[in-house]
């Protein structure tokens, strides 16, 4: 008999009416999925995979509702079945199980169309309830019927039927397969080949994949010959620069150093910006898991999808450096002097121009040269440009002289905030949260400290240490394999529990552990979590989790209990869309308070507000702060929607601790620094209720945790 299940529209719980197919393959009554359409925005979402649909009309979104014949034959011929069954005679009821098997035998004659994935799965799962193989990509569980028919000839006959049809590749009707990986319906005969498919069409990508890497890496090493020839000009400047501030009086020495830090800061940001190596040593990876992958017989659908995902991830860097490599935005510092020399201004300002530039025939502002100090002088047309050529030196020293001013570094002489207090913590205070009356300071591996308030919610005064505990009982300094430690991604604390994602260094995906405030696991407190999530940021007046999916580029929340519950796990498995980016946003950090939204995208330095409620975005801020050295890595959000912004320095080539700045911005168009904040070796920070700012620092080993106001 067909399974009532297969005919149930999930959504009104009846057999389906004008059943209708949605474009990720998933079907419901039409009048069920057009309740579903939101015709202020023209989107869908699915009900059940939670797919996001667009669509420019509601004309449009009718039309890509394909009529389901096959449902519509299935619940006609279910129905017939129904009526059929309820027409037999009471006493066949009590007949032997054979006979009543020749009677299903009968009905099991009806020709069956084709099937979707999740009918067969569910047809499956009710069917036998066994275990499905994963040891291939093509789902070859059959119903329980046809192992029972092989294996069992003694047994009482039980009343269960095959699924079958036609095949779409070879058109013979017979038990028909499932491929998890593009959800085509075929019979075993074709698995074989149409698995062959499929590989072609994964060498295929991967062999384009090559091509460009190829080119690509072929212009990257022409990329470090000319980087090469840069850094002489950069060099020869410097030296330059430091033989005439020799002669010069001691008022203009902080100059000097300025522009040497300015020219060390360029080189070190194009050897970041330009680098390759990482690039090279991601396609090497895969390229050996590709051979693993063709020779393995453990291949299924989710390791088919992360491969694409991570070849997909590798063009996308390809592409960016591509674009930097055919812009050829390398450039060498050329030294500007002022039309007059003075003891304030001999030195000039900086310049950076591309290799390739001809400066004798490009620049228009250009001109020849005569011989000695005074006399090398010779004004352009707009007076904007003067060209420099020192006695005794060749074509290679030549410098262009722009009269204009260079960008100060980033100045401090802001307001200063203040801090209140400080306290110990005995690990690296990756993580700080509050909640009420109680300090959290957690590292990446879950040793937790706990610290008291004097009341809740008040920072004003220096918390006190009640407890501290160990999460976890794994132990990651004795892991050989650094890729195979596991460390905590997010650690966030509402009213009912401690949130914990735990994850592999080297993996998207982990599991979320729930934990009372005391410390201890939860019942059924642990949750697979297959989305590569970036960040778990709690809303405890809303009792929502906000995370980030760098993989679908969206913003989405769970909705958590506000009592307790007997399982808990089941509120992290129903995720709900709120905002979608576009390609090529990259959120890293989100940040809360009680009335909007922050993301951070890191390609283009910019924080987007968005109203919780509307998810109207109210406005972008995009990072103007000496970008040239600094890198807006976190941010945070005040309770009058302004942004904290934290600054790391960004140098590849420094072996001391790292530098951070954070600057606090009011809330005009012009985002205006009301205060700053210098820190070295920062990690964890958060905003408290009352607007403190909480800031955990790694002393060596150890940590310690700041209050500033």
């Amino acid at each position: 008999m067909i399974n009532a299940k297969l005919v149930t529209c999930e959504l009104c719980r009846n057999y389906y009416a004008d059943p209708r197919q949605i474009p990720c393959s998933h079907s419901f009554c039409f009048d069920c999925i057009s309740g579903r359409f939101d015709e202020e925005t023209l989107t869908l979402v699915c009900p059940k995979c939670e797919k996001f649909h667009q669509y420019n009309s509601f004309e449009e979104f009718h039309d890509r509702c394909m009529r389901d014949g096959f449902l519509s034959s299935m619940v006609a011929q279910f129905k017939k079945s129904q009526s059929r069954l309820s027409a037999i005679p009471s006493g066949l009821l009590s007949r032997p199980s054979s006979t009543i098997s020749q009677i299903s035998q009968i009905f099991s004659s009806t020709p069956i169309q084709l099937i979707t994935k999740q009918e067969i799965n569910s047809y499956n799962h009710d069917q036998s309830g066994s275990e499905r193989s994963t040891s291939s990509i093509i789902n070859q569980q059959r119903p329980a019927s046809v192992s029972q028919q092989t294996t069992t000839t003694t047994s009482t006959p039980t009343p269960t039927r095959s699924l079958i049809a036609k095949c779409q590749t070879c058109n013979i009707r017979g038990e028909l397969i499932v491929c998890n990986h593009c959800d085509n319906v075929i019979c075993v005969k074709c698995a074989n080949e149409h698995q062959s498919i499929i590989n072609d069409d994964i060498k295929q990508q991967w062999d384009l994949c090559k091509i460009k890497f190829e080119t690509i890496n072929e212009q990257s090493m022409r990329f470090d010959s000319d980087e090469e020839e840069v850094n002489n000009k950069a060099r020869n400047l410097q030296t330059y620069i430091t033989q005439h501030s020799d002669k010069l009086i001691q008022t203009v020495e902080d100059r000097k150093n300025m522009y040497i830090d300015i020219i060390e800061n360029h080189l070190r940001t194009h050897k970041q910006s330009f680098a390759h190596e990482q690039v090279v040593d991601e396609y090497e990876s895969i390229d050996k898991r590709v051979g693993e992958l063709f020779r393995s017989a453990d291949v299924n659908a989710d390791k088919i999808n992360d491969f694409l995902f991570e070849i997909e991830h590798l063009e996308g860097r390809l592409d960016n450096l591509n674009k930097l490599l055919d812009s050829n935005e390398l450039k060498f510092p050329m030294l500007t002097l002022p039309e007059q020399i003075d003891a304030s201004s001999l030195f000039g300002t900086l310049d950076f121009i591309q290799l390739n530039t001809d400066i004798n025939r490009s620049d228009p502002y250009v001109s020849q040269t005569t011989n000695g100090y005074n006399d090398f002088q010779l004004k352009s047309e707009d007076e904007d440009f003067v060209f420099i050529n020192p006695s005794n030196n060749n074509n290679k020293n030549n410098l262009l002289i722009k009269n204009e001013q260079i960008p100060l570094p980033l100045s401090t002489t802001n307001i200063q905030k203040k801090k209140l207090w400080q306290i110990d913590y005995f690990s690296v205070p990756y993580y700080v949260r509050t909640y009420e009356n109680h300090l959290f300071v957690c590292d990446k591996y879950g040793s937790l400290a706990i610290y008291k308030l004097n009341k809740a919610n008040d920072m004003r005064q220096k918390p006190s240490l009640c407890r501290e505990i160990k999460l976890f009982k794994d132990n990651p300094s004795t892991t050989t394999n650094d890729e195979d430690q596991t460390i905590i991604d997010s650690f966030v604390v509402y009213k009912l529990w401690i949130i914990v994602f735990k994850r592999k260094k080297n993996e998207l995906h982990g599991t979320i552990y729930l934990f009372t405030h005391e410390g201890k696991l939860v019942a059924n407190g642990k949750c697979i979590h297959n989305h590569p999530s970036r960040e778990l940021t709690i809303d405890t007046e809303k009792n929502i989790l906000w995370s980030l999916d760098q993989k679908q580029l969206c913003l989405y929340y769970y909705e958590l209990p506000d009592t307790k519950t007997n399982n808990p796990e089941e509120h992290l498995q129903k995720r709900h869309l709120h905002v979608q980016f576009s390609k090529p946003f990259a959120p890293i950090h989100i940040s809360v308070n009680k009335n909007v939204i922050a993301v951070l995208d890191k390609n283009r330095q910019a924080i987007h507000i968005y109203d919780k409620r509307t998810k109207q975005e109210l406005y972008e801020y995009v990072n103007i702060h000496n970008k040239s050295t600094h890198f807006c890595w976190d941010m945070a959000l005040f309770s009058d929607n302004s942004l904290l912004i934290k600054l790391d320095e960004m140098s590849t080539l420094k072996t001391g601790p790292s530098k951070h700045i954070y600057f606090q911005l009011d809330t005009s168009k012009q985002h205006n620094i009301i205060g700053t904040i210098e820190e070295i070796d920062a990690y964890g920070m958060m905003i408290a209720p009352m607007d403190e700012i909480l800031i955990g620092v790694r002393i060596n080993t150890k940590g310690i945790v700041k209050c500033y106001v």
